[in-house]
């Protein structure tokens, strides 16, 4: 269940590809539209439940996704198709994917500004069906968001 609301055509294409993706035994972690002016990109981030997709995995499943999107023509106009591993700093779109990194680090940026501040970054203290908590590294104090407020949010990986 995504949580964390994605661009229009981006939610679309998850929406149409997802199951198709984990038939296969992958994880669809989250799909990114960069809508161009004459040309756009595409981006499905993939992964291995167990974690750890590879090249081949990935060249793997581009055709097939290429083709459901030639069959459904979610995307208007020109676009680049990119599968990607979601890396490091992984995306978290979806209530699951919250939930599995409760207690890391993580990254979150919020639609409006709270306290003249977008970004926020510390350790994910709570998760519900609403909302996060969030131990705010900056104020070391603990922050609450609505899953509606948040525009984005990614794992941090502290390299030490």
């Amino acid at each position: 269940m995504l949580v964390v609301e994605l661009n229009p055509t981006a939610a679309r294409v998850m929406e149409l590809v997802e199951p198709h993706v984990a038939r296969q035994g992958f994880d669809l972690v989250s799909v990114e539209f960069l809508k161009g002016t004459r040309h756009s990109i595409l981006r499905l981030l993939v992964d291995k439940p167990e974690g750890g997709v590879s090249l081949d995995d990935l060249e793997s499943l581009s055709p097939m996704i290429g083709d459901l999107l030639d069959v459904y023509d979610p995307v208007e106009g020109r676009y680049t198709l990119e599968m990607a591993s979601p890396g490091i700093n992984r995306p978290l779109t979806r209530l699951k994917d919250f939930e599995a990194h409760l207690g890391k680090r993580v990254k979150i940026r919020i639609h409006q500004p709270r306290e003249g501040r977008r970004n926020f970054e510390g350790a994910l203290a709570a998760v519900s069906a609403e909302g996060i908590e969030l131990d705010d590294s900056l104020t070391k104090s603990r922050q609450r968001f609505a899953f509606g407020e948040i525009k984005g949010a990614n794992y941090e990986h502290k390299f030490d």
